[in-house]
């Protein structure tokens, strides 16, 4: 079969491609009244979006025209996991049913807010969401059903909606340990006693990450499992290794933990924006305002036993800057200032144009994306140099509004590119590249509506999309050609028929990836059957500060902060009431803390704070 299109790459973000119509029905393509993020719309409520019906022009500028505005996102996330309750469970649960009709009394399903009431749907807490719950264990609907069951993608709709934070403002986690402490003294003296019990030549190769800052800040210990989930997995998704390597519990409670940088590859120098560091650790620390050097004895025995200035950072703080951007590519050995293909071809060892010569890829394709503004075309490689997987997508570019997946299924431009490969141990790793295949750190086609801006960031907005693994499609191009043979020559249509397989045959390559990809994160200790904790760990992380996570990342309480607000910048004194912008409470966190561990045995480098409060 002859080449007959371009290379690109797979999908990334937070919604799947799985349409909710069967495969069969018609194409019907969104305006920016169904989807107000769509390229050329202007946004959510913005001025670019258009409706079918445009308004009579108005001469009295006294008076406002009826415009039918576009849906926000909130209620598109809303609809869309209101259309999966409704399609599956409301049959016994439907809102056209009388009360005493609905099987347990219950007739709301297809109503958020009295789903929420009734303690149906929890907010933020997909996993302990009785809704979202019973669907997942199949106790709902019931075995014997005549009716639909949710997909897996179905499930994770609801899922995704029921935790995204930018949903549900209104609701903070409940903190239900505000008495908890300990001191970054007694952090540092934990440290040093377990670093010492250490081998001689095994303690330059020793760093920690600490979850102390969310326990100070009231999260009760049952409560990290989530955070200690996120770490076990993004340090695995750093790794180049073949073994997954869990994180060592230091203290009993888990909340210190210590990582031998050889386990992941990590004692190796690594080139980011043109510096070159010694290890993959000096980068991360480089990057991160919370790596502040201290001093003091435990502190210098850190240092002289790890051979660094900065031996310990904040888990949160330490996946918000290397799970994304070059730092990320560097990390996982993608070197930013080659090509895509070039990427795929040496360090991956696929040949795409081969492949597609023997019949050994396969592809689906779809105009009704929910993650991206453009129609896509999925498509698996074999990975020839190791055990896994290797997808690629392709979005269509949006200024060639000739293009069709129709009537070119492998010849056409392509918009921006997004890959998913297995690493070494099993976990995923991910690349977006922009229309001239140059790999970039975020995507202007894909969305992500978990982000404030929905901008599509390598890995975190990808992470997020695939916690479970891989996300099927349901082709549509197949199909098509099937009903249009005559339209096709004999070599096209054998190709496509030989490319763009059915929908449950692509639908099994896809679980079987996923299965795949499922175990190595078990091996982490990590679940799959919630939403991506490090996506969560990072969106937590980047959300606003309140006086307790203020305090915890300071390593006080949040009584001492409170107490010492006067004395810190006056921008801060608003968190006696009211929250602060993570980045503004970053741009003051070095100078904070030196004033807040001033007369701790271990301080902040004398010379830093000397600079930063003069």
């Amino acid at each position: 079969m002859p080449y007959l299109g371009p290379v690109l790459a797979f999908a990334c973000g937070n919604i799947d491609d799985a349409p909710s119509e069967p495969a069969d029905a018609p194409i019907i393509r969104e305006d920016c009244a169904d989807n107000a993020l769509f390229a050329g719309c202007g946004g959510t409520g913005g001025s670019g979006a258009t409706t079918p019906e445009q308004p009579a022009k108005v001469d009295d500028p006294t008076l406002e025209p009826d415009v039918k505005k576009p849906p926000t996102d909130l209620e598109l996330a809303r609809k869309a996991a209101e259309n999966v309750l409704r399609s599956n469970c409301g049959q016994c649960h439907g809102s056209n049913l009388a009360l005493n009709a609905a099987s347990g009394n219950m007739n709301y399903i297809d109503d958020v807010p009295a789903l929420v009431k009734n303690n149906k749907i929890k907010p933020l807490v997909s996993g302990d969401s009785p809704v979202v719950r019973r669907m997942r264990d199949g106790s709902m609907p019931p075995a014997g059903s005549t009716g639909p069951r949710p997909t897996a993608q179905d499930i994770d709709t609801v899922a995704r909606f029921v935790d995204n934070p930018l949903f549900w403002p209104d609701y903070a986690q409940v903190k239900l340990c505000d008495e908890q402490n300990i001191t970054l003294d007694e952090v540092y003296e934990e440290i040093a006693g377990d670093l010492r019990k250490e081998d001689s030549r095994d303690q330059p190769f020793l760093r920690y990450l600490t979850l102390t800052n969310r326990y100070n800040a009231g999260v009760c210990l049952p409560d990290l499992d989530e955070e200690r989930w996120g770490l076990a997995k993004v340090i695995n998704s750093l790794s180049i290794k073949t073994r997954v390597k869990k994180p060592f519990e230091v203290n009993t409670d888990k909340t210190i933990y210590r990582i031998d940088l050889r386990d992941y590859d990590w004692n190796r120098s690594i080139t980011v924006n043109g510096v070159v560091f010694d290890d993959v650790w000096e980068a991360i620390v480089a990057q991160s305002p919370y790596a502040v050097p201290f001093f003091g004895n435990q502190a210098d025995d850190i240092r002289a036993d790890s051979g660094t200035d900065v031996a310990i950072l904040p888990a949160d703080a330490m996946l918000d800057v290397a799970a994304i951007g070059n730092l990320y590519y560097a990390i996982i050995g993608v070197d930013v200032d080659r090509t895509l293909s070039s990427f795929v071809s040496e360090d991956l060892g696929i040949d795409v144009v081969a492949n597609l010569e023997a019949g050994d890829v396969v592809r689906a394709a779809t105009t009704r994306s929910r993650i991206s503004r453009q129609d896509r075309v999925i498509e698996r490689q074999p990975l020839e140099l190791r055990n896994g997987a290797f997808w690629q997508s392709f979005d269509f570019a949006s200024d060639d509004a000739n293009q069709s997946i129709f009537l070119e299924p492998f010849g056409f431009n392509a918009g921006g590119t997004e890959a998913i490969f297995s690493l070494p141990n099993g976990l995923l790793g991910y690349v977006i590249a922009d229309a001239d295949d140059r790999i970039v750190e975020q995507s202007n086609i894909l969305l992500d509506t978990f982000q404030d801006d929905f901008i599509a960031r390598t890995s975190i907005s990808c992470a997020g999309c695939h916690a479970q693994g891989f996300n099927p499609v349901v082709d549509e191009v197949g199909p098509f050609v099937q009903d249009h043979r005559t339209e096709f020559n004999r070599d096209d249509f054998e190709a496509v028929e030989e490319v763009y397989l059915p929908s449950k045959d692509f639908g099994e390559i896809v679980t079987e990836d996923s299965l795949a990809y499922q175990r190595s994160v078990g091996l982490a200790g990590v679940p799959t059957e919630r939403r991506d904790p490090v996506s969560n760990t990072f969106l937590r992380f980047d959300g606003d500060v309140d006086l307790a996570t203020a305090a915890g990342d300071l390593g006080v309480s949040p009584d001492e902060l409170k107490r010492n607000l006067g004395s810190l910048d006056p921008s801060l004194r608003v968190l006696e009431k009211l929250k602060i912008d993570r980045n503004a409470f970053t741009a003051l966190f070095a100078e904070s803390l030196c004033v807040m561990q001033t007369v701790s045995a271990n301080a902040p480098d004398p010379d830093l704070c000397a600079q930063l409060l003069d």
